[in-house]
């Protein structure tokens, strides 16, 4: 719902033109996203002519041309208040994410983040202006693509905002994201507490979804922004043979991958089949341990919210044992974990297929995307094995009952290794070799050319 305040003050901005030349400070964005003007949103007042950094308020909202598509960006100015909110650039932002809506064409936008968080000059009475940026970014977030990076300070509001994004980048080094900065930290926690190590993005990392990927500068980050938005393959991955034979047979070259950290068990790429893009999640066919772990979930979930945002169709090719079932991951929310994970496989708009390529034992099976949960296409590769757990397994937990045992062994003579019940039930489409891989694809995508333009609005289908 729009808020009363836009509702009546349509007219209080408005967009000017700026060209390279003319402020320094904006050098960096013309640099890396090629922009030849910037029509930048400000009070109705100002004009090109009369435009400058310190009228910005620390926080710049543009439009641009990039890549033969309009993309928008809030770009914080650290040295202007240190980009904190306050009234005056809270509601131009808010007013520039309201102007974004109503733009006939899905606007991506791409929001840096540098800010010490609310003013504290101007006190509670940002807090209207500074906290309507959550609804109103979240709102952006629902329909249209939403990248973050954090560089500098990300503190107070701020972290809260940068993790509305669909794909959260952070700089290196001196990147520190926290709900508050470290004076209030030594002030009432005491000076034995390293803000430094534990406020780094390297941390977050670590610990947490809250930032996806960690690059060594803010042109990098910038990079990948551009890079997501327009397709760009990244640096080529390093893969296993196994991995890299399955990706070649379906992809026209080498995918961009996306959260290159958090969890070996599972890898999340961007890559194209026939030039359409697909989101792809491929269990490492070298690794023998691919046990799903709460962190395993939590990096698949990452993988949906991208890749919901960007309109691709996914794949899942998957090898793994099923879902660990220990303690430790119990009491990291494993069961909670995966009903997320899970409702965001059902819910998924763009398409899915699945090529078991391994094991698919037990809960694992789940983010093989069956058909139950909405998956348009699902194959296994020959060899593979599918369970409720491995045969040798459940031979030693029926052991010492011969009449279970029985009726196990029973059941299991039924199962052949070309997976005949499977596919007499349609829960399975074909068993195929890694040659029969691109017809596969071809088969999911059905030809249909349409659906690449989902891929270039960029739009969130809810």
């Amino acid at each position: 719902m729009t808020s009363l305040r836009l509702q009546e003050q349509p007219l209080d901005y408005h967009l000017i033109s700026v060209g390279p030349e003319a402020h320094a400070f904006l050098r960096k964005l013309f640099d890396a996203f090629g922009f030849r003007a910037l029509r930048v949103w400000v009070d109705a007042g100002v004009s090109a002519e009369s435009f400058d950094r310190l009228g910005c308020e620390g926080l710049v909202t543009a439009l641009g041309e990039c890549d033969g598509r309009t993309i928008a960006i809030a770009w914080s100015d650290f040295r202007v208040k240190a980009s904190s909110y306050g009234r005056t650039n809270s509601r131009r932002f808010a007013a520039f994410l309201h102007h974004l809506r109503a733009l006939p064409d899905a606007v991506p936008l791409i929001y840096v983040v540098n800010s010490a968080g609310l003013s504290l000059m101007e006190g509670r009475s940002a807090f209207g202006a500074a906290f309507e940026l959550w609804p109103e970014l979240l709102r952006h977030a629902e329909e249209r693509l939403l990248l973050t990076c954090a560089v500098g300070k990300c503190l107070g509001l701020a972290p809260l905002l940068f993790g509305l994004g669909h794909y959260r980048v952070a700089v290196a080094r001196a990147t520190h994201i926290n709900l508050t900065g470290p004076e209030v930290i030594r002030l009432f926690f005491g000076t034995g507490v390293d803000f430094d190590s534990r406020a780094a993005a390297e941390r977050c990392l670590e610990c947490h979804d809250l930032v996806h990927e960690v690059v060594p500068s803010l042109d990098d980050a910038l990079r990948v922004c551009r890079g997501l938005i327009a397709h760009v393959p990244g640096p080529p991955p390093t893969l296993g043979p196994r991995t890299g034979a399955v990706l070649t047979q379906i992809l026209d070259g080498a995918p961009r991958e996306v959260v290159p950290g958090w969890c070996p068990r599972v890898r999340l790429f961007i890559g194209t089949h026939r030039g359409m893009p697909l989101g792809i999640f491929v269990n490492p066919l070298e690794r023998s341990n691919n046990m799903i772990t709460v962190r395993t979930l939590e990096k698949y979930a990452a993988g949906l919210d991208l890749f919901r945002a960007l309109g691709l169709p996914i794949v899942s090719i998957l090898d793994a044992p099923g879902i660990d079932p220990r303690f430790d991951q119990s009491d990291a929310n494993n069961i909670r974990r995966i009903l997320w994970a899970g409702e965001k496989i059902i819910r998924y708009p763009h398409g899915a297929m699945s090529i078991v390529a391994g094991r698919c034992f037990g809960g694992a099976t789940a983010l093989a995307i069956p058909k139950v949960f909405g998956g348009t296409r699902t194959i296994a590769l020959r060899g593979a094995q599918f369970g409720v757990m491995h045969e040798r397994i459940v031979e030693q937990v029926l052991s010492g009952s011969p009449r279970l045992l029985a009726e196990w062994r029973s059941s299991a003579a039924r199962q052949d290794a070309g997976f005949s019940d499977l596919l007499a039930q349609g829960s399975l489409d074909a068993v195929v070799d890694p040659v029969d891989l691109p017809g596969e694809l071809d088969r999911f995508l059905g030809g249909d050319v349409a659906r690449p333009r989902l891929v270039r609005e960029l739009r969130v289908v809810r």
